[in-house]
């Protein structure tokens, strides 16, 4: 073994390779000991941080799309029994005064919710007005969805909608159907009706649309058209209705459809021929 020569060292040195040694050492030596809470867990280099932080906001948003389809139709429901509260002391009390003298508080307590709920869903008692007619336009269009689904066919589908609009509109007090109708067509609040609303007519370009898929209405009849034109004759007989028509609404409705489809149908091969002439002569 061979042994290093110190006498060729200054007192009190030593060889680079033992400073070199001796200096890990001590280095090692100052290391603070490992604390008894931080023994056992993993440490995550700054670099994999963002990762996982990212991993564990995926992971809470798993849930996110359900918790908003939950609470829009708790939303949906709340709406639902306000309108009807407010329906039910309308009838009770005769729209004419009941309007006026029926407080939000009592609609509220009604429905058994608190008066800031109202407030959160309504600005005012007239919002609950047309809120019956958007409710209406979407009941119908889901239950046209849902029939077209089912392969109905397309005119069993306009009676089925006409006799839904009835039994609907003959539930609300005569008086708050003028002002709706008014409200939403005399107002034109229809052309301006916010993101994800429907229509009445929606309902109805549905159920025509699978009748002229099936052969029923013919294929060159516009269903916009003729959606828009069953609508117009739909309101007119609500009104009339409303303002003291005594014959039975659903029998208006059906009568007015007919008269219309009917038409249209008739009609539909000369106005081909006619758009078939104009197209030609440019």
């Amino acid at each position: 073994m061979r042994r290093t020569d110190y006498s060729k060292y200054p007192f009190g040195t030593m060889p680079p390779k033992a400073q070199a040694k001796n200096a890990v050492r001590a280095k090692a030596s100052t290391k603070k000991p490992a604390s008894k809470k931080s023994l056992g867990k993993t440490t995550v280099p700054p670099s994999d941080r963002s990762k996982l932080s990212i991993v564990a906001e995926n992971g809470a948003g798993r849930g996110a799309p359900r918790r908003a389809s939950l609470s829009q139709e708790r939303s949906r429901l709340t709406r639902r029994r306000l309108v009807r509260a407010a329906i039910s002391l309308w009838n009770e009390r005769g729209f004419d005064d009941g309007f006026d003298e029926t407080t939000v508080e009592e609609i509220a307590r009604t429905a058994g919710v608190t008066k800031g709920t109202f407030y959160f869903h309504f600005a005012a008692k007239d919002d609950i007005l047309l809120e019956l007619g958007w409710a209406t336009a979407e009941g119908l269009y889901n239950e046209a969805i849902t029939s077209v689904g089912t392969g109905r066919s397309g005119m069993a589908l306009v009676d089925q909608l006409l006799l839904s609009l009835a039994r609907r509109v003959e539930a609300v007090p005569r008086p708050a159907i003028v002002r709706v109708v008014a409200e939403f067509y005399g107002q034109g609040i229809i052309s301006r009706r916010p993101p994800g609303r429907r229509a009445i007519g929606d309902s109805f370009a549905v159920a025509l649309e699978a009748a002229r898929e099936q052969g029923e209405v013919p294929s060159t009849v516009d269903v916009d058209d003729l959606a828009r034109s069953l609508t117009a004759l739909a309101m007119d007989a609500l009104l009339a209705w409303a303002s003291g028509d005594k014959r039975r609404l659903r029998v208006v409705l059906r009568s007015r459809a007919e008269i219309l489809i009917s038409g249209a149908a008739a009609t539909a091969p000369v106005a081909l021929a006619r758009r078939r002439r104009s197209t030609s002569a440019r």
